[in-house]
């Protein structure tokens, strides 16, 4: 293989710093006061059975991981994966697909932690009411700052990483389930979208029924595990491709688990027939800490949604520059996206465009969104931060941006699971036993009940219409529209290129390599 090969360092990653960056990608604490929040506006007592068929779909969504990352691992990720299990053409769409929804899911943080949580939580101990714009200069703290995190290298990274993701689930973990057993209205028909048509019948029938409110929340639900796969962009760097794949299946079941159970103590500690009032609060996740833990539990809470925020933001962005650094590198993007830091060693040109483009996508996405919304550019800046035309734009504006994230999260889980099957079915390979019938399952089977959750997600988000997030999904479709154009040019224009996508840089292979020449 060729020196002149940009590369990153290996060997500074290993299993339990990977399963860290899973989680942190995930950011749990930040889903608690964000997403669970946005999920009950739609799914109301129904948002524990949300977030359960989530973690189930992405359960179900490790298999495929699982194996293609048992032939791949690079900087490249899902788009090395796809190139070694299916071919150029869908490894490219989905190299250009996944950082956008990385990028989409980073700019979504700042909007809602900062514009709405923040101010909140002032208010709610303190009386201290900050003015609208206070959401545009916690950019610099949520998306720039961690950037340069990212920039300086990976070993500071993962050690805060580290650190701050494991001790954040434990608490989660541990709070809620303390909420859960002195909650007076614990009940398993949270989990029943049928028996609820007399208490909230009246606000589902204004979406579609229950299915769409539990469709709707399932937007919410999936886009809380963007960020799963954070490790695979940290192949190149990890101490071995296992530790890869062991995170893949830790941090999914870790996060899984710990979100639903958070969904169902939220929504027993808030009232089961009460969620109506739920989304509209804006802080509701803290107040229930507060009211069953004390002023200690909702501030506890409170501190970690922002770390979750800002770990988040420098596990996504490290993991979108990574993928672009690779597609670089491959000669699909152009060549400043391989350049490699001499004394940091770590993509920092790719690093900088995603901080800068999640930063752009943010603003943009604030005061458009926040137009159409009904509230006027001087509104968003010059009202408080409490006031309702601040909390509608805001809250539109992270519905949106999580909802872009979530057609390229879909999309390029479409292409994983497509990327299985049609391996296997190369590879054509004999059972006998047990495994005649355990082979289909995992390969065949599993990939495509995934898809059709995934399938049924995005149409619940289609239609019928709602604002914003139909809106969300024909911006998604047109940058995958872009996508698909941008390779069929590569495929014209740099067959070489093209040919080679993905397959510059294989650690497994180098590591089967190495194993037979000992």
């Amino acid at each position: 293989m060729s020196v002149n090969i940009p590369r990153l360092k290996k060997g500074v990653v290993g299993t339990l710093e990977a399963v860290a960056q899973e989680i942190a990608a995930m950011a749990p604490a930040c889903d608690t006061v964000a997403f669970i929040t946005s999920a009950a506006a739609f799914a109301f007592v129904l948002t524990p059975l949300a977030f359960l068929l989530a973690m189930v779909t992405m359960f179900i969504e490790v298999n495929t991981l699982y194996h293609l990352s048992k032939r791949h691992a690079s900087a490249g990720g899902y788009y090395g994966y796809v190139a070694t299990a299916f071919g150029s053409f869908p490894a490219i769409i989905t190299g250009l697909m996944y950082p956008v929804y990385q990028i989409a899911s980073t700019a979504a943080i700042p909007v809602y932690v900062a514009g709405i949580v923040l101010p909140g939580v002032l208010h709610y101990f303190w009386g201290i009411t900050l003015p609208g714009w206070v959401w545009i200069a916690f950019i610099t703290f949520f998306i720039l700052f961690p950037i340069f995190l990212a920039m300086i290298g990976i070993r500071p990274q993962m050690k805060y990483i580290r650190y701050a993701a494991l001790t954040e689930v434990a608490f989660l973990a541990i709070t809620s389930l303390i909420i859960i057993l002195k909650a007076p209205d614990n009940t398993i028909n949270v989990f029943n979208p049928f028996a609820w048509n007399s208490v909230y019948g009246s606000c589902w029938n204004k979406i579609g029924g229950p299915m769409a409110g539990l469709g709707l929340g399932m937007v919410f639900g999936l886009t809380s595990f963007i960020g799963y796969g954070g490790s695979a962009p940290l192949g190149e760097e990890a101490k071995n491709s296992r530790a890869i794949t062991k995170a893949l299946m830790l941090g999914v079941f870790v996060v899984g688990v710990v979100l639903t159970e958070v969904a169902y103590a939220l929504t027993v500690g808030w009232g089961i027939n009460n969620m109506t009032s739920f989304a509209s609060c804006g802080i509701p996740g803290i107040v229930v800490y507060t009211e069953f833990l004390g002023i200690a539990g909702g501030l506890l809470l409170a501190l970690f949604a922002f770390n979750s925020a800002f770990s988040d933001s420098v596990a996504m962005q490290s993991n979108a520059g990574r993928v672009y650094f690779a597609m670089g590198r491959d000669g699909i993007l152009p060549k400043f996206f391989s350049y490699v830091h001499p004394k940091w060693v770590t993509p920092s040109k790719s690093l900088l465009f995603v901080g800068i483009s999640a930063s752009a996508l943010a603003l943009a996405s604030g005061f458009i969104v926040g137009y159409f919304a009904g509230t006027s550019p001087s509104q968003l800046i010059y009202c408080p931060a409490t006031s309702k035309p601040v909390f509608c734009a805001l809250s539109a504006t992270f519905d949106y941006l999580t909802t872009i994230a979530l057609v390229g999260f879909i999309v390029a889980h479409f292409i994983n699971n497509t990327a299985v099957m049609v391996l296997f079915a190369r590879l054509k390979e004999r059972h006998y036993g047990m495994n005649k019938i355990i082979h289909p399952f995992l390969h065949y089977i599993l990939p495509a009940i995934a898809t059709i959750i995934f399938a049924f997600v995005l149409y619940e988000s289609i239609w019928p219409p709602v604002f914003p997030v139909t809106q969300a999904v024909i911006t998604g479709v047109s940058v995958l529209i872009f996508s698909i154009i941008y390779t069929a040019w590569i495929r014209v224009k740099k067959p070489e290129a093209y040919r080679m996508a993905g397959k510059t840089v294989n650690i497994v292979e180098e590591e089967r390599r190495e194993q037979a020449r000992v």
